[in-house]
């Protein structure tokens, strides 16, 4: 015979399983959750970076984007100097004085128009030169992608 302890008359035995099957789905909702917010979160940075050189007089190249780009690549006379990074600002030192051709491009899908900037630059001895990049906007694809992923994080958030 069970012992029936719990208010409504329902065995202390079948209660408890009901309560620790209950917290275990919380803290897997609240995972997923969290892993979801984290999955569709962007780490950007400012990237600092140094182009190999060999003479003396060289000047810094700073590249803004319009927004902030994922899987970026940019190359200073034709040498790759960022590799599949996520960015908010580039700034290359050790850039030789004179004309140099910067190419700034990116592989993500999320563009409306594929982004891969060509930009000559005037570098000058000890002095930054600075380029803003223009980023097309997002492509309604990518719109309705993140819209869908949001209201389901919010169907999720409101259910735990």
């Amino acid at each position: 015979m069970e012992s029936r302890n719990h208010k409504n008359g329902a065995p202390l035995k079948s209660y408890m399983s009901r309560v620790i099957n209950y917290r275990i789905m919380k803290r897997f909702k609240l995972i997923t959750l969290l892993s979801l917010v984290l999955l569709f979160s962007s780490c950007a940075t400012n990237l600092h970076v140094t182009y190999p050189s060999q003479t003396e007089n060289t000047g810094k190249v700073v590249l803004k984007p319009t927004s902030p780009t994922a899987g970026t690549f940019v190359t200073v006379n034709d040498v790759l100097v960022v590799d599949n990074k996520n960015v908010l600002s580039v700034t290359i030192e050790n850039v030789p004085e004179g004309e140099s051709k910067i190419s700034y491009s990116s592989n993500s899908s999320t563009y409306k128009d594929k982004l891969n900037e060509e930009i000559n630059v005037v570098v000058k001895k000890d002095k930054d030169s600075t380029k803003i990049v223009n980023v097309p906007p997002k492509s309604s694809g990518y719109m309705i992608y993140m819209g869908l992923a949001s209201i389901t994080l919010l169907i999720l958030g409101l259910t735990l």
